[in-house]
């Protein structure tokens, strides 16, 4: 999969044509699987691209109320590739893209050879989100772009969405939080401290969301293994003892053993 950043993707002009979702992505959930299912049908007619954040735009316009991120960038961009998506773009919000009305960012989208545009339903973009789903579809007909707008996927009668697994993981409802995410909440790891005696400490990437301080159940790189252990939650670290594998990239959090230790 190639990436490029926004920048480099606005400025191109020599695009295949261009089947493309666009969005934060944080967790990549049952919900978002059903947009990238979407564009990735109009293969090999059209390549297939997500458009997304290099940071999360709430860290930067409403960082009081900025709660975490259930993915890294890392781990995105890897849910991309393995789809088998051809482009992922990263836009970096901290830069002027924020300015951008909605009809202006389409009409670049255009311009870089995209025909096929899906979001969905609450889906808003622009200068102050000026532009939502519908207003989405209509300004991409008159760029002559299909938009669809996808129905979102239901959970205990509400949709599935970023904000609702990342409240069940800060809650401690990991089992919900798997259920939407379509598997089990996994944390990528930045470092492990390898001096704690008895065992080390595992600790996550920035903003990483995690679930209240306790004891867990804990698979070690649940992409290449099935080592599960017991550790313990604590300070926005993962504390465990000793186990044969140390070169720890990630972490799925299964289930509350115990609130104490």
């Amino acid at each position: 999969m190639n990436i490029q950043t926004w920048s480099e993707f606005a400025a191109s002009k020599g695009h295949e044509p261009l089947s493309v979702t666009i969005g934060v992505f944080d967790g990549v959930h049952r919900g978002h699987q059903r947009l990238l299912d979407a564009v990735l049908a109009k293969k090999p007619a059209m390549k297939s691209a997500v458009i997304t954040f290099a940071n999360n735009p709430k860290k930067i316009l409403h960082p009081q109320s900025f709660r975490g991120s259930i993915f890294s960038l890392r781990q995105k961009t890897d849910a991309f590739a393995r789809a088998s998506f051809d482009l992922c773009v990263l836009i970096d919000f901290s830069q002027n893209f924020g300015t951008l009305s909605g009809a202006e960012f389409l009409s670049l989208l255009a311009n870089a050879g995209v025909k096929f545009v899906c979001v969905g339903p609450n889906f808003r973009c622009g200068y102050k989100m000026d532009t939502n789903a519908q207003a989405l579809a209509e300004i991409c007909g008159t760029l002559g772009m299909e938009a669809r707008i996808a129905e979102p996927v239901m959970y205990g009668g509400h949709p599935v969405s970023s904000s609702r697994i990342r409240n069940a993981i800060l809650e401690g409802r990991l089992g919900e939080a798997a259920d939407m995410l379509g598997r089990p909440h996994i944390v990528d790891i930045e470092t492990v401290d390898t001096s704690v005696s008895g065992g080390f400490v595992l600790k996550p990437v920035e903003d990483a969301v995690l679930p209240p301080a306790g004891v867990y159940r804990i698979i070690m790189d649940p992409d290449t293994g099935n080592t599960m252990i017991s550790a313990r939650i604590e300070n926005g670290e993962i504390i465990t003892g000793t186990f044969e594998q140390r070169d720890v990239k990630r972490a799925a959090i299964i289930n509350l053993v115990s609130q104490e230790w």
